[in-house]
């Protein structure tokens, strides 16, 4: 009888694992799912995402864990996942210059590591989870992308919800939740989807394991739903600024010193002319993209009255009457040439009002941490060929822009004296709370100013599109992205594109952009505190789970 009854449990237990595999059957499966959600995201295949590998990429991987009893059979498996879907998402940091073993092979080795311990410890969570096993997932895997994206190190690219790229009716509740409440639903239609797969094998089981169907449709019906709405329900727009946004298409890396600038400032003349023909209202504001400008500014004045030599840049401003906004660096001390990567906004006599400095640079490439220790710095310069990076900036800064007044497209927009507005460098439109600290402190848009040329594929650029337009729909306030390659655009507060120009192509384009008097909204208000609570949950079922396993050692 006892046998039986044994033999019982063990017929349960598998049942409740789903399809039984061994160790290398489960490394096919979690790579399985690494190439799912790397062709789920951005990529030459599918340019803007693929969702349906998006709601089922985490299938394989979720059998692979409830399949598995020792903890470094999970650890291994994490790894391997981590390693693939890292090194299959961001392939393009092969072209970054000639440190392609530096910026894919060592950080796809570090997520190996990275993926492994945190795919070990929710592997944990599972097993002391029982029939919640989906929802721990969902909010389990919402967590670990919310602690990937966040601090220094932060890294948020490959995260769930860029496979709802082409999709931005299924991105609204972002203005709620921000990214991470996307990233438990996609978690859990994955789980549901394989708990679903487990009750067809055995059907015995089958009518528990369906509601966790039920309710991942239903969640998404929630995301469906309140994105209609949102659609549907336009943000009140009570001014415009007029922007000329300039995509000079050169490569810092490759080109001149005047190249890019050459290219601005005859794309942006080119625009100009154009305007003045059709009798177009003058632009508040022109806008170069990062790296445009090589040398200090101030420093430097005179060299911009006379360069580049086909059109200098300083006559051109005081003729166009334009002030600038533009990629510069800012020298802090000239005794070690130590500079940040910054924007500058320029009047049209040729002053620098105000910078900016890059407060969150790329690691290990803008910013080098233990640069203070010879044996390290002598490391890096010898053995990888980086001689150092930029200063880090300390504070937040605001532009103020007096508007031309002469009127708007719309009549019944009233045009405001001036606006405030904050200027992310690069990859910082993609962390969401240095764009919510902008937006707290009273900025009315965001002008991020990016150099992608390098990446050589327009993939990678979306990706980089695909990560900061959640800060349009977060925030409902437009987002503004002048890129030297793309994707230069102007976002919405819906997250659709107003404007946008085609990637790797010189071009510009002058635009009106909509200030939209939305009130603050839940997220802004709030931040991440979906992610935050579902790591606090995770943290309980691990406590819970550490409790159970100290239990069942007292009683055997």
């Amino acid at each position: 009888m006892r046998e039986q009854m044994n033999t019982s449990n063990t017929y349960l237990s598998e049942i409740e694992r789903g399809p039984s595999a061994g160790f290398s059957q489960r490394i096919l499966w979690v790579a399985a799912a690494a190439v799912l959600s790397a062709l789920s995201q951005p990529n030459e295949l599918f340019l803007y995402g693929n969702w349906l590998a998006g709601l089922v990429c985490l299938v394989p991987l979720y059998f692979a864990l409830t399949n598995t009893k020792k903890s470094w059979e999970a650890s291994v498996l994490g790894a391997v996942f981590g390693a693939l879907h890292h090194a299959l998402t961001s392939y393009w940091l092969f072209f970054y210059k000639d440190f392609a073993f530096w910026t894919l092979g060592t950080t796809t080795i570090a997520y190996a590591v990275v993926y492994g311990a945190a795919i070990m410890y929710g592997w944990f969570m599972l097993q002391h989870s029982g029939s919640m096993k989906p929802i721990v997932f969902a909010l389990a895997w919402a967590a670990f992308e919310y602690a990937k994206s966040t601090g220094f190190l932060g890294y948020p690219w490959g995260l769930l919800p860029y496979s709802f790229t082409a999709v931005p009716i299924m991105l609204q509740t972002a203005d709620i939740w921000g990214v991470y409440g996307i990233s438990a639903f996609l978690a859990l239609s994955s789980a549901a989807c394989a708990e679903m797969i487990s009750s067809l094998q055995v059907r015995q089981r089958s009518r528990g394991n369906y509601r966790w169907v039920a309710a991942a449709v239903g969640y998404g019906l929630v995301l469906l739903a309140y994105g209609a709405w949102a659609v549907a329900h336009p943000w009140p727009v009570r001014s415009t600024v007029r922007l000329l946004l300039v995509q000079q298409n050169t490569d810092p890396w490759i080109s001149g010193e005047n190249a890019a600038l050459e290219s601005n400032i005859e794309l942006a003349r080119k625009a100009l002319d154009l305007n003045r023909q059709s009798g177009g209202r003058k632009p508040d504001l022109m806008v170069f993209s990062e790296t445009s400008l090589r040398r200090p500014f101030t420093e430097f004045r005179s060299w911009f009255e006379k360069n580049p030599p086909t059109s200098p840049l300083i006559p051109f401003l005081q003729q166009e009457d334009i002030p600038l906004l533009t990629g510069l660096p800012v020298v802090k001390d000239w005794n070690t040439y130590e500079a940040s990567n910054s924007v500058g906004l320029i009047s049209p006599n040729g002053v620098l009002l105000e910078t900016y400095a890059k407060m969150h640079p790329v690691p290990f490439a803008e910013a080098i941490p233990f640069w203070e220790f010879k044996w390290f710095r002598s490391f890096v310069q010898n053995v990888i060929g980086l001689e150092s990076g930029w200063v880090m900036g300390d504070k937040p800064v605001l532009f103020k822009l007096t508007l031309q007044n002469r009127g708007s497209v719309c009549t019944d927009i009233h045009v405001l004296p001036s606006v405030q507005f904050a200027s992310p460098i690069c990859f910082e439109d993609a962390f969401a709370g240095l764009s919510r600290d902008f937006i707290i402190r009273g900025a009315d848009l965001l002008i991020n100013l990016t150099n992608d040329s390098w990446s050589r594929t327009k993939s990678a650029q979306i990706q980089h599109y695909a990560v900061a337009r959640f800060r349009a729909i977060e925030s409902r306030k437009t987002l503004v992205r002048s890129t030297n390659s793309g994707v230069t655009c102007v976002v919405g507060a819906d997250g659709k594109n107003i404007a946008e120009l085609e990637q790797f192509k010189a071009d510009s384009i002058i635009v009106d952009v909509p200030i939209y008097s939305a009130p603050m909204t839940f997220y802004i208000r709030f931040g991440d505190w979906f992610a935050l609570l579902s790591a606090s949950l995770s943290a309980l079922v691990f406590i819970w789970g550490i409790r159970t396993e100290k239990l069942k050692k007292r009683i055997l």
